[in-house]
């Protein structure tokens, strides 16, 4: 008889002590949700697939990106104004960020012509970009311009030499959530504060 009691004890304790459990994991992960900082930002459009050449020669699919956030910039190497202020502010958040393995840069020439492989390899070194980390990648001009018309909505109908001095976050998802002035120190800070947000809502 003691021992009939002493094992309904015992299963009425293990069953109290699975709902304890239970109970504790949903608002652990309850907490972890409402930690997550919110993303208020609007999914404009959709980036299509593109290819392009590495600035290190690799090819370079705009698939590896999946699941990750980057920027996407448009820039040529003998661009004496736009460009390197634009590149600038990108290498600064390239610097801040270089250790997130979710973030990634990709810059894409206007100028496939005249910015060969080793011209875009001397340019990339100045900015101390990775390959892995930030792309300079060339393309064929009817490609580039439908990207910044179509595929990134960024340029006039004179692309692609009159590209856009904007900066596109793309999410993990591959949709445009934003716009920022690349020339705009004020504008990098709110594109800054956005990403430090974005990084820990997919970490």
């Amino acid at each position: 008889m003691n021992t009939k009691k002493l094992l309904k004890n015992s299963v009425g304790l293990l069953i109290c002590l699975i709902l304890v459990s239970g109970c504790t994991k949903k608002d652990s992960n309850s907490e972890l949700s409402q930690n997550k900082p919110t993303i208020d930002l609007p999914k404009i459009k959709e980036v299509p697939s593109f290819t392009g050449t590495n600035f290190n020669g690799s090819q370079f699919k705009s698939e590896s990106l999946k699941g990750k956030i980057w920027l996407a910039s448009f820039m040529f190497t003998s661009c004496g104004d736009i460009c390197p202020r634009l590149n600038s502010q990108l290498s600064a958040l390239y610097g801040e960020f270089k250790d997130e393995s979710k973030l990634n840069f990709v810059s894409i020439s206007v100028d496939p012509e005249n910015d060969t492989e080793d011209v875009l390899k001397k340019y990339a070194e100045r900015y101390g970009a990775k390959p892995e980390k930030w792309a300079f990648l060339r393309m064929s001009i009817d490609t580039v311009k439908n990207l910044s018309l179509e595929g990134f909505r960024i340029a006039s109908l004179n692309a692609p030499l009159d590209h856009s001095k904007r900066i596109v976050l793309v999410d993990s998802e591959g949709q445009i959530r934003g716009y920022y002035d690349g020339l705009d120190s004020q504008d990098v800070d709110k594109l800054r504060t956005v990403l430090k947000k974005m990084l820990i809502s997919i970490h």
